[in-house]
Protein backbone atom coordinates (compact mmCIF):
# COMPACT_ATOMS: atom_id res chain seq x y z
CA UNK A 1 0.00 0.00 0.00
CA UNK A 2 1.42 3.42 -0.91
CA UNK A 3 1.90 5.86 1.89
CA UNK A 4 -0.93 8.41 1.90
CA UNK A 5 1.00 11.07 3.80
CA UNK A 6 3.85 11.73 1.38
CA UNK A 7 4.31 15.31 0.31
CA UNK A 8 2.92 15.75 -3.18
CA UNK A 9 4.83 17.56 -5.91
CA UNK A 10 4.22 21.31 -5.99
CA UNK A 11 5.98 23.26 -8.77
CA UNK A 12 5.91 26.41 -6.61
CA UNK A 13 7.97 24.70 -3.86
CA UNK A 14 10.88 22.29 -3.57
CA UNK A 15 10.64 18.50 -4.07
CA UNK A 16 9.99 16.81 -0.73
CA UNK A 17 13.41 15.17 -0.14
CA UNK A 18 15.24 18.40 -0.97
CA UNK A 19 12.88 20.48 1.17
CA UNK A 20 13.27 18.11 4.12
CA UNK A 21 17.06 18.18 3.74
CA UNK A 22 16.98 21.98 3.74
CA UNK A 23 14.83 22.01 6.88
CA UNK A 24 17.28 19.67 8.62
CA UNK A 25 20.17 21.88 7.45
CA UNK A 26 18.74 25.08 8.89
CA UNK A 27 17.42 23.45 12.09
CA UNK A 28 20.77 21.94 13.03
CA UNK A 29 22.68 25.04 11.98
CA UNK A 30 20.78 26.71 14.83
CA UNK A 31 22.00 24.00 17.21
CA UNK A 32 25.56 24.38 15.89
CA UNK A 33 25.60 27.91 17.28
CA UNK A 34 23.38 27.20 20.30
CA UNK A 35 24.84 24.09 21.93
CA UNK A 36 28.56 24.94 21.97
CA UNK A 37 28.29 28.68 22.64
CA UNK A 38 24.99 29.77 24.17
CA UNK A 39 25.94 28.62 27.66
CA UNK A 40 29.18 30.59 27.37
CA UNK A 41 26.99 33.65 26.71
CA UNK A 42 24.90 32.85 29.79
CA UNK A 43 28.07 32.49 31.86
CA UNK A 44 29.19 35.89 30.55
CA UNK A 45 25.95 37.39 31.87
CA UNK A 46 27.05 36.28 35.34
CA UNK A 47 24.65 33.36 35.83
CA UNK A 48 25.66 30.58 38.23
CA UNK A 49 26.12 26.94 37.28
CA UNK A 50 22.72 26.12 38.77
CA UNK A 51 21.04 28.94 36.81
CA UNK A 52 22.71 27.82 33.57
CA UNK A 53 21.56 24.28 34.27
CA UNK A 54 17.98 25.47 34.81
CA UNK A 55 17.98 27.54 31.62
CA UNK A 56 19.46 24.67 29.62
CA UNK A 57 16.86 22.36 31.15
CA UNK A 58 14.01 24.46 29.74
CA UNK A 59 14.78 23.30 26.19
CA UNK A 60 14.32 19.55 26.82
CA UNK A 61 11.59 20.12 29.40
CA UNK A 62 9.45 21.78 26.76
CA UNK A 63 10.50 18.96 24.46
CA UNK A 64 9.03 16.51 26.96
CA UNK A 65 5.66 18.23 27.16
CA UNK A 66 4.90 19.79 23.79
CA UNK A 67 5.82 17.48 20.84
CA UNK A 68 3.41 14.69 21.76
CA UNK A 69 0.49 17.14 21.54
CA UNK A 70 1.80 18.42 18.21
CA UNK A 71 2.10 14.88 16.86
CA UNK A 72 -1.39 13.89 17.97
CA UNK A 73 -2.80 17.12 16.53
CA UNK A 74 -1.07 16.44 13.19
CA UNK A 75 -2.44 12.88 13.14
CA UNK A 76 -5.92 14.16 13.98
CA UNK A 77 -5.84 16.94 11.36
CA UNK A 78 -4.09 14.88 8.69
CA UNK A 79 -1.81 17.88 8.07
CA UNK A 80 1.75 18.66 9.13
CA UNK A 81 3.07 21.51 6.98
CA UNK A 82 1.03 24.28 8.62
CA UNK A 83 2.09 23.17 12.10
CA UNK A 84 5.75 23.09 11.05
CA UNK A 85 5.57 26.63 9.63
CA UNK A 86 3.77 28.00 12.70
CA UNK A 87 6.24 26.34 15.07
CA UNK A 88 9.28 27.70 13.21
CA UNK A 89 7.94 31.25 12.89
CA UNK A 90 6.83 31.59 16.51
CA UNK A 91 10.16 30.17 17.73
CA UNK A 92 12.00 32.86 15.75
CA UNK A 93 9.86 35.63 17.24
CA UNK A 94 10.38 34.31 20.77
CA UNK A 95 14.17 33.89 20.60
CA UNK A 96 14.60 37.34 19.02
CA UNK A 97 13.74 38.76 22.46
CA UNK A 98 16.94 37.18 23.86
CA UNK A 99 19.03 40.00 22.40
CA UNK A 100 17.64 42.36 25.08
CA UNK A 101 17.79 39.98 28.05
CA UNK A 102 20.08 40.67 31.02
CA UNK A 103 18.43 39.01 34.02
CA UNK A 104 17.78 35.38 34.93
CA UNK A 105 13.94 35.64 35.13
CA UNK A 106 13.80 37.31 31.70
CA UNK A 107 16.13 34.71 30.23
CA UNK A 108 14.01 31.91 31.70
CA UNK A 109 10.81 33.37 30.20
CA UNK A 110 12.31 33.81 26.73
CA UNK A 111 13.98 30.40 26.59
CA UNK A 112 10.85 28.64 27.89
CA UNK A 113 8.71 30.29 25.21
CA UNK A 114 11.26 29.58 22.48
CA UNK A 115 11.65 25.94 23.51
CA UNK A 116 7.92 25.28 23.69
CA UNK A 117 7.22 26.90 20.33
CA UNK A 118 10.11 25.18 18.54
CA UNK A 119 9.49 21.69 19.94
CA UNK A 120 6.66 20.40 17.66
CA UNK A 121 8.36 20.88 14.27
CA UNK A 122 11.20 18.36 14.21
CA UNK A 123 9.22 15.22 15.18
CA UNK A 124 6.80 15.96 12.32
CA UNK A 125 9.75 16.29 9.93
CA UNK A 126 11.20 13.02 11.26
CA UNK A 127 7.94 11.14 10.68
CA UNK A 128 7.69 12.45 7.13
CA UNK A 129 11.34 11.72 6.31
CA UNK A 130 10.95 8.11 7.46
CA UNK A 131 7.80 7.71 5.34
CA UNK A 132 9.51 9.09 2.24
CA UNK A 133 12.55 6.86 2.81
CA UNK A 134 10.44 3.71 3.20
CA UNK A 135 8.35 4.60 0.14
CA UNK A 136 11.43 4.51 -2.10
CA UNK A 137 12.87 7.99 -1.54
CA UNK A 138 16.38 8.80 -0.31
CA UNK A 139 17.44 7.01 2.90
CA UNK A 140 16.55 8.82 6.11
CA UNK A 141 20.23 9.13 7.05
CA UNK A 142 21.08 10.91 3.80
CA UNK A 143 18.45 13.60 4.40
CA UNK A 144 19.30 13.89 8.10
CA UNK A 145 23.04 14.13 7.35
CA UNK A 146 22.53 17.63 5.92
CA UNK A 147 21.57 18.73 9.42
CA UNK A 148 24.76 17.29 10.86
CA UNK A 149 26.83 18.93 8.13
CA UNK A 150 25.22 22.28 8.93
CA UNK A 151 25.94 21.75 12.63
CA UNK A 152 29.66 21.18 12.07
CA UNK A 153 30.04 24.10 9.67
CA UNK A 154 28.18 26.44 12.02
CA UNK A 155 30.08 25.26 15.11
CA UNK A 156 33.42 25.78 13.35
CA UNK A 157 32.41 29.19 11.98
CA UNK A 158 30.94 30.44 15.25
CA UNK A 159 34.13 29.74 17.23
CA UNK A 160 36.25 32.42 15.49
CA UNK A 161 33.25 34.78 15.52
CA UNK A 162 32.90 34.42 19.29
CA UNK A 163 36.66 34.77 19.72
CA UNK A 164 36.64 38.09 17.83
CA UNK A 165 33.31 39.63 18.89
CA UNK A 166 32.40 37.86 22.13
CA UNK A 167 29.70 35.37 23.08
CA UNK A 168 26.90 37.81 22.23
CA UNK A 169 27.64 37.29 18.53
CA UNK A 170 26.35 33.73 18.88
CA UNK A 171 22.91 35.02 19.94
CA UNK A 172 22.57 37.23 16.87
CA UNK A 173 23.69 34.37 14.66
CA UNK A 174 21.05 32.08 16.16
CA UNK A 175 18.34 34.63 15.33
CA UNK A 176 19.54 34.81 11.72
CA UNK A 177 19.60 31.02 11.40
CA UNK A 178 16.11 30.71 12.86
CA UNK A 179 14.92 33.09 10.13
CA UNK A 180 16.45 30.77 7.52
CA UNK A 181 14.63 27.87 9.20
CA UNK A 182 11.32 29.67 8.70
CA UNK A 183 12.15 30.08 5.01
CA UNK A 184 12.91 26.36 4.77
CA UNK A 185 9.53 25.57 6.35
CA UNK A 186 7.77 27.76 3.81
CA UNK A 187 9.47 25.84 0.99
CA UNK A 188 8.01 22.52 2.13
CA UNK A 189 5.47 21.22 -0.40
CA UNK A 190 1.92 20.41 0.52
CA UNK A 191 0.93 16.93 1.60
CA UNK A 192 -1.83 14.47 0.93
CA UNK A 193 -4.12 14.30 3.96
CA UNK A 194 -4.76 11.05 5.80
CA UNK A 195 -7.83 9.90 7.62
CA UNK A 196 -7.74 10.81 11.29
CA UNK A 197 -7.60 8.04 13.91
CA UNK A 198 -11.13 7.20 14.93
CA UNK A 199 -10.98 5.19 18.12
CA UNK A 200 -10.69 6.19 21.76
CA UNK A 201 -7.64 8.14 22.91
CA UNK A 202 -6.90 5.45 25.52
CA UNK A 203 -5.79 2.93 22.90
CA UNK A 204 -2.49 4.72 22.35
CA UNK A 205 -1.88 4.96 26.09
CA UNK A 206 -2.37 1.22 26.55
CA UNK A 207 0.02 0.54 23.68
CA UNK A 208 2.72 2.65 25.34
CA UNK A 209 2.51 0.51 28.50
CA UNK A 210 3.28 -2.75 26.67
CA UNK A 211 6.72 -4.00 27.84
CA UNK A 212 8.54 -3.83 24.46
CA UNK A 213 7.40 -0.23 23.96
CA UNK A 214 7.85 0.95 27.55
CA UNK A 215 11.33 -0.60 27.89
CA UNK A 216 12.40 0.93 24.57
CA UNK A 217 11.22 4.38 25.67
CA UNK A 218 12.90 4.07 29.09
CA UNK A 219 16.16 3.03 27.42
CA UNK A 220 15.91 6.08 25.15
CA UNK A 221 15.35 8.33 28.16
CA UNK A 222 18.47 7.08 29.93
CA UNK A 223 20.60 7.04 26.78
CA UNK A 224 19.94 10.75 26.33
CA UNK A 225 20.12 11.53 30.05
CA UNK A 226 23.71 10.26 29.94
CA UNK A 227 24.49 13.16 27.56
CA UNK A 228 23.44 15.72 30.21
CA UNK A 229 26.90 16.80 31.45
CA UNK A 230 28.09 16.96 27.85
CA UNK A 231 25.35 19.26 26.58
CA UNK A 232 25.38 21.58 29.60
CA UNK A 233 28.98 21.86 30.74
CA UNK A 234 31.30 20.33 28.13
CA UNK A 235 32.22 23.67 26.54
CA UNK A 236 32.62 25.31 29.95
CA UNK A 237 34.74 22.37 31.10
CA UNK A 238 37.01 22.69 28.06
CA UNK A 239 37.30 26.44 28.53
CA UNK A 240 38.36 25.90 32.14
CA UNK A 241 40.99 23.41 30.93
CA UNK A 242 42.51 26.08 28.68
CA UNK A 243 40.86 25.34 25.34
CA UNK A 244 40.20 28.34 23.07
CA UNK A 245 36.79 28.96 21.46
CA UNK A 246 38.26 27.77 18.17
CA UNK A 247 39.47 24.53 19.78
CA UNK A 248 36.07 24.00 21.41
CA UNK A 249 34.37 24.45 18.06
CA UNK A 250 36.84 22.02 16.48
CA UNK A 251 36.04 19.31 19.04
CA UNK A 252 32.30 19.74 18.51
CA UNK A 253 33.04 19.54 14.80
CA UNK A 254 34.90 16.23 15.21
CA UNK A 255 31.83 14.76 16.88
CA UNK A 256 29.51 15.82 14.11
CA UNK A 257 31.87 14.79 11.31
CA UNK A 258 31.81 11.27 12.73
CA UNK A 259 28.04 11.58 13.14
CA UNK A 260 27.66 12.34 9.42
CA UNK A 261 29.67 9.26 8.48
CA UNK A 262 27.49 7.12 10.74
CA UNK A 263 24.27 8.57 9.32
CA UNK A 264 25.33 7.67 5.79
CA UNK A 265 26.32 4.13 6.82
CA UNK A 266 23.27 3.38 8.96
CA UNK A 267 21.01 1.87 6.24
CA UNK A 268 23.63 -0.84 5.64
CA UNK A 269 24.29 -1.36 9.37
CA UNK A 270 20.60 -1.61 10.25
CA UNK A 271 20.02 -4.00 7.36
CA UNK A 272 22.59 -6.37 8.82
CA UNK A 273 22.02 -5.97 12.56
CA UNK A 274 18.52 -4.65 13.29
CA UNK A 275 17.46 -1.71 15.41
CA UNK A 276 17.72 -3.00 18.99
CA UNK A 277 21.21 -4.59 18.61
CA UNK A 278 22.49 -1.30 17.18
CA UNK A 279 20.96 0.60 20.10
CA UNK A 280 22.57 -1.80 22.56
CA UNK A 281 26.03 -1.40 21.02
CA UNK A 282 25.55 2.38 20.96
CA UNK A 283 24.90 2.72 24.68
CA UNK A 284 27.86 0.48 25.53
CA UNK A 285 30.11 2.79 23.53
CA UNK A 286 28.38 5.72 25.22
CA UNK A 287 29.54 4.38 28.57
CA UNK A 288 33.11 4.24 27.24
CA UNK A 289 32.86 7.78 25.88
CA UNK A 290 31.75 9.36 29.14
CA UNK A 291 34.38 7.44 31.11
CA UNK A 292 37.06 8.91 28.82
CA UNK A 293 35.67 12.39 29.53
CA UNK A 294 35.74 11.63 33.26
CA UNK A 295 39.42 10.71 33.43
CA UNK A 296 41.12 13.03 30.92
CA UNK A 297 40.98 16.41 29.16
CA UNK A 298 44.02 15.69 26.96
CA UNK A 299 43.47 16.60 23.29
CA UNK A 300 43.90 13.01 22.07
CA UNK A 301 41.40 11.74 24.65
CA UNK A 302 38.88 14.45 23.74
CA UNK A 303 39.18 13.66 20.03
CA UNK A 304 38.64 9.96 20.73
CA UNK A 305 35.63 10.68 22.93
CA UNK A 306 34.12 12.99 20.34
CA UNK A 307 34.62 10.40 17.60
CA UNK A 308 32.37 8.07 19.62
CA UNK A 309 29.53 10.52 18.99
CA UNK A 310 29.00 8.47 15.82
CA UNK A 311 27.69 5.67 18.02
CA UNK A 312 26.31 7.45 21.08
CA UNK A 313 24.14 9.85 19.09
CA UNK A 314 23.93 9.06 15.36
CA UNK A 315 23.68 5.28 15.43
CA UNK A 316 21.35 5.27 18.43
CA UNK A 317 19.14 8.00 16.96
CA UNK A 318 18.68 6.43 13.52
CA UNK A 319 18.04 3.01 15.05
CA UNK A 320 15.53 4.47 17.51
CA UNK A 321 13.69 6.55 14.89
CA UNK A 322 13.49 3.49 12.64
CA UNK A 323 12.31 1.32 15.55
CA UNK A 324 9.64 3.90 16.39
CA UNK A 325 8.48 4.03 12.77
CA UNK A 326 8.13 0.24 12.74
CA UNK A 327 6.33 0.08 16.10
CA UNK A 328 3.55 2.55 15.33
CA UNK A 329 0.83 2.10 12.76
CA UNK A 330 0.59 4.24 9.66
CA UNK A 331 -1.96 6.63 11.12
CA UNK A 332 -0.04 7.05 14.40
CA UNK A 333 3.47 7.72 13.08
CA UNK A 334 3.52 11.45 13.78
CA UNK A 335 2.39 10.67 17.32
CA UNK A 336 5.00 7.91 17.56
CA UNK A 337 7.92 10.13 16.55
CA UNK A 338 6.66 12.89 18.82
CA UNK A 339 6.39 10.49 21.77
CA UNK A 340 9.88 9.12 21.13
CA UNK A 341 11.23 12.67 20.83
CA UNK A 342 9.44 13.71 24.02
CA UNK A 343 10.85 10.73 25.91
CA UNK A 344 14.44 10.82 24.64
CA UNK A 345 15.13 14.48 23.91
CA UNK A 346 12.56 15.85 26.33
CA UNK A 347 12.48 13.75 29.48
CA UNK A 348 15.92 12.22 28.95
CA UNK A 349 17.76 15.45 28.27
CA UNK A 350 15.80 17.22 31.01
CA UNK A 351 16.79 14.63 33.61
CA UNK A 352 20.43 14.65 32.55
CA UNK A 353 20.69 18.41 32.38
CA UNK A 354 18.86 19.00 35.65
CA UNK A 355 21.06 16.52 37.51
CA UNK A 356 24.15 18.08 35.95
CA UNK A 357 23.08 21.59 36.94
CA UNK A 358 22.42 20.50 40.53
CA UNK A 359 25.72 18.61 40.84
CA UNK A 360 28.01 20.98 38.95
CA UNK A 361 28.50 23.39 41.88
CA UNK A 362 28.70 20.52 44.39
CA UNK A 363 30.99 17.92 42.83
CA UNK A 364 33.69 17.38 40.20
CA UNK A 365 33.56 16.87 36.44
CA UNK A 366 34.90 13.37 37.07
CA UNK A 367 31.80 12.54 39.11
CA UNK A 368 29.46 14.01 36.49
CA UNK A 369 30.90 12.02 33.61
CA UNK A 370 31.37 8.85 35.66
CA UNK A 371 27.67 9.05 36.53
CA UNK A 372 26.87 9.50 32.84
CA UNK A 373 28.90 6.37 32.06
CA UNK A 374 26.93 4.35 34.61
CA UNK A 375 23.62 5.72 33.29
CA UNK A 376 24.50 4.53 29.77
CA UNK A 377 25.15 1.03 31.12
CA UNK A 378 21.67 0.95 32.69
CA UNK A 379 20.22 2.03 29.33
CA UNK A 380 22.00 -0.93 27.77
CA UNK A 381 20.32 -3.30 30.23
CA UNK A 382 16.92 -1.87 29.26
CA UNK A 383 17.65 -2.35 25.55
CA UNK A 384 18.47 -6.01 26.22
CA UNK A 385 15.23 -6.37 28.21
CA UNK A 386 13.25 -4.76 25.37
CA UNK A 387 14.76 -7.16 22.84
CA UNK A 388 13.66 -10.13 24.96
CA UNK A 389 10.13 -8.93 25.65
CA UNK A 390 8.65 -9.69 22.23
CA UNK A 391 7.20 -7.33 19.67
CA UNK A 392 3.81 -5.61 20.07
CA UNK A 393 1.36 -5.10 17.27
CA UNK A 394 0.64 -1.52 16.16
CA UNK A 395 -1.54 0.63 18.42
CA UNK A 396 -5.28 0.47 17.92
CA UNK A 397 -6.85 3.47 16.22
Amino acid sequence: MGNPFLFYYDPMRLPAPLALSLFYLTSFAVLGAYLPYFNLYLEGLGFTGLQIGILTLLLPLSGALVPAFGGMLADRMGRRRGLIIASSLLALLAFSLMTGVRTFPAAAAVIAAYAALRAPALPLIEATAMEIAQAGGPPYGRMRAWGSLAFIVTALATGPMVGLMGERAAVHLIVFLLALNVLAALLLPGERPIAAPTKTPGSLGRFLLRPPVLLFLLASVLAQAAHGPYYVFYSIHLKGAGYTPQAIGFLWGVAVACEIAALLLMPRILGRSGTLPVMGASVLLSSVRWWICAVSVAPAAMIAAQALHAATYAAFHVAAVTHTHDLFGEQRRASGQAIYGSAAYGVGNALGMFASGILYDRTTMFSLFAGASATALVAGCLVVAASRSGRPGPPAL
